[in-house]
């Protein structure tokens, strides 16, 4: 009888603890963190190489102890060697990346995979040298702490050889991501091994350009040839391979000028949803009022355009002097050496390669060389057809080698 009454006894405190904490449970409301309400900082340099931005999208609440975030990495940018107590899960959701656990080869992940990393286990993860990447990390907390970091990642290991294909377990369907995408793969298989193999895995990686170099070239020719359709996409690069929105917006306006209006307006969609996406503040992207200084060359040729035109066509010889050279060309938002790349670019992409000595001329007193020239004239022929490239390379072997 007595021990009846002590588990009676016992029963009825635990059911009303149950009942109390069940009713607490559903008294929480909902909590929904909106599409940009939340910051994007960037990564603390002491922790990762290269250019990242961190979004936090929610934080641990008890009695959860998981915590994620969204994380962008330019090309090869990375983490450094970390470890998690608790261990990590990254969904791989756009781009190229790479990822090692201690002892084992590098991995290259793409849009769509799933990484598990085991507590404790030391690694590190980042972009692909030519791709930019991004996942979302979910860690659970241990005493407070998500995660432990250790060195950085050295240039050699992160340049270490990729695990061969033919090692990885075999796909079942193309693999997301792929700078080649899903469907040329399917309709078009050969276009698909010169998009991957040619043209992101060795036109894009050649140092004789840098990656921003290289999306300055590509936006140019997207914009002056009026393919405005497939800008989206390259101007995200453009901005994770260091070009600023201000020198993006600044490209657009000179392109205005030298591949005409309806070329730039049929862009500005595309940079309007990018921004958009990116959370650009657009005021930052208004020009200072402030000038360069002129070209010391630019009142001889102000003083022979105007003999040569301006009796034939006088308004359009003070536009040239005044708004394209005394204006344009000494806006601070693209620096000269830049404004003669995207003009050379822009000139090659739409045939005019009667121009293109002055500029490239421009270009070297600026810190253009002729080698960036060519390269730039390589990497456009991919975008504006090999015939332009090719035509505009004749030209410029033409042009003395001083």
């Amino acid at each position: 009888m007595s021990m009846h009454v002590i588990a009676v006894g016992i029963t009825i405190p635990i059911a009303v603890v149950s009942l109390l904490a069940a009713a607490s449970v559903s008294a929480q409301s909902l909590v929904i963190s909106r599409a940009g309400s939340r910051p994007v900082r960037p990564a603390p340099p002491q922790n990762f190489t290269g250019a990242v931005q961190v979004e936090m999208l929610f934080d641990a609440v008890d009695p959860s102890h998981a915590s994620g975030g969204t994380v962008t990495f330019a090309p090869r940018a990375r983490t450094a060697w970390h470890t998690h107590p608790r261990g990590q899960i990254l969904v791989i959701t756009d781009g190229v990346g790479r990822v090692q656990r201690w002892g084992d080869p590098v991995e290259e992940v793409r849009a769509g995979d799933v990484v598990r990393i085991p507590a404790g286990q030391k690694h590190w993860h980042g972009a692909s040298p030519h791709a930019a990447m991004t996942h979302l990390a979910i860690s659970e907390h241990r005493d407070g702490s998500t995660v432990q970091w250790l060195e950085l990642v050295s240039d050699e290991q992160y340049h270490a050889a990729v695990r061969a294909e033919q090692d990885s377990p075999p796909q079942s369907r193309p693999v997301p991501g792929r700078p080649s995408g899903e469907v040329q793969p399917r309709v078009a298989p050969g276009m698909a091994t010169l998009t991957d193999d040619v043209l992101f895995g060795d036109v894009w990686r050649r140092p004789e350009l840098s990656p921003r170099d290289r999306s300055l070239v590509t936006i140019t020719v997207l914009i002056a040839t009026g393919k405005a359709a497939v800008l989206s996409g390259h101007l995200n690069r453009a901005l994770d391979n260091g070009v600023l929105p201000s020198e993006a917006s600044g490209v657009l306006a000179h392109l205005a000028v030298y591949a005409g209006w309806p070329s730039a307006v049929a862009a500005l969609e595309a940079y309007d949803q990018v921004y958009a996406t990116r959370k650009v503040d657009t005021a930052t992207l208004r020009v200072a009022d402030d000038r360069l200084a002129a070209s010391a060359a630019d009142a001889a040729r102000a003083t022979g355009l105007t003999a040569s035109v301006g009796a034939v066509a006088p308004k359009f010889a003070q536009l040239t002097n005044d708004v394209v050279f005394g204006d344009l060309w000494r806006r601070r938002d693209l620096s000269l050496r830049d404004r003669s790349l995207v003009t050379i670019v822009a000139l090659a992409a739409m045939g005019d390669d009667e121009h293109l000595e002055f500029y490239v001329d421009r270009g070297r007193e600026s810190g253009l060389t002729r080698e960036q020239v060519a390269e730039a004239l390589t990497h456009l022929g991919f975008y504006a057809g090999w015939s332009r490239a090719a035509r505009a390379m004749t030209a410029i072997a033409r042009l003395p080698s001083r």
